[in-house]
């Protein structure tokens, strides 16, 4: 330990001047921070990219494997049964009752995509604590439901042929022409957009021979736009005309779906479809597969492998057009 005479004595020989004290030391280099990441840390959670929400079975009301993956088209037999009648009479010859039969067609759509397993990126991925061949077949089946959605809505044109392979419930050539609204739907007060509604179950009762009705189970795909309107505006007594519509007609469902935004000519559409038992069959509409998922085999490369995954579909279906009438905003 250093008392007082010490340090005087080291003063006196100059360990404290200016001269050693800036002198630099030799036996280290100067600091250059620490080594990137070593002070980062890394979230345990992956936040993955969103997509619209995906409606396309809610909108058909159901998705049902149809056909096989190796045909090449479906058919729906279509009977129309008729007759008439005669006055009775021993000695008359009454007319004849019968059918016709005709065949609607529909395409098939198959369409595939693959991921690739890369063995290093497998490992730096890893370190991130993500799962990644996980991740890989995830993102292969996102691009699978995608496309199955889209074609649900809007079916598959083949530049090709340049024709339809198959519909989708926005331009299927079974339906009749889009009806208008009296005004803007962002324009309308509670009243009037009943009286919307009112008109479209009109339409229904007309078109389907009294087969739906008010109290039939109907659904009602709408814009996303339009439904957000309904759940905004509100009648005198302060309930949602959402929950009035729900109330009037107990047997609706609504199907908000942002595909019928902008979807006929840039105007939001409203479908409803109605669903009875009548015509042999209970739906009025129905999406179409041979697969969705039919896994490919597995190809070695030298770092990894691939694999390809495909799906198959009718697209939108429609059994009873007489069961659907459908608007466009004005």
């Amino acid at each position: 330990m250093l008392n007082n005479s010490d340090i005087k004595a080291l003063n006196e020989k100059g360990f404290f001047n200016s001269r050693f004290a800036d002198a630099q030391p030799t036996f280290t280099a100067n600091n250059i921070g620490m080594p990137a990441g070593i002070l980062s840390t890394l979230s345990p959670q992956v936040v993955e990219n969103i997509l619209a929400y995906r409606t396309g079975d809610e909108a058909l009301g159901k998705r049902e494997k149809l056909l096989d993956w190796m045909a090449d088209a479906y058919y729906i037999p279509m009977v129309e049964r008729e007759g008439q009648t005669t006055p009775y009479s021993d000695y008359g010859s009454p007319l004849l009752a019968g059918m016709n039969v005709n065949f609607n067609q529909t395409g098939h759509y198959r369409f595939s995509t693959k991921y690739h397993y890369a063995n290093l990126e497998a490992e730096q991925i890893g370190g991130a604590k993500i799962n990644y061949a996980d991740m890989l077949i995830s993102a292969t089946s996102e691009a699978i439901a995608v496309e199955l959605n889209r074609v649900a809505f809007n079916g598959y044109f083949d530049n090709t042929s340049t024709k339809f392979i198959c519909y989708g419930l926005l331009n299927n050539p079974e339906l009749e022409n889009y009806q208008t609204f009296t005004k803007a739907f962002s324009q309308m007060n509670w009243q009037e957009v009943m009286g919307e509604f009112a008109k479209a179950i009109g339409l229904l009762v007309t078109q389907s021979g009294n087969n739906i009705n008010g109290q039939s189970k109907i659904r009602c795909v709408i814009s996303a736009t339009l439904f957000t309107r309904l759940q905004a505006l509100y009648t005198d007594l302060g309930i949602s005309v959402y929950e009035t519509l729900l109330k009037t007609y107990p047997k609706m469902e609504f199907v908000s779906a942002i595909e019928l935004d902008k979807a006929e000519n840039g105007k939001d559409v409203v479908y409803f479809i109605g669903e009875s038992l009548v015509g042999g069959i209970a739906e009025s509409t129905k999406f179409g597969y041979s697969e969705i998922a039919l896994m490919g085999n597995v190809v070695q490369t030298d770092y990894g492998y691939s694999q390809a995954m495909s799906a198959g579909t009718c697209g939108a279906l429609i059994y009873k057009p007489s069961h659907i009438v459908r608007f466009k905003d004005a």
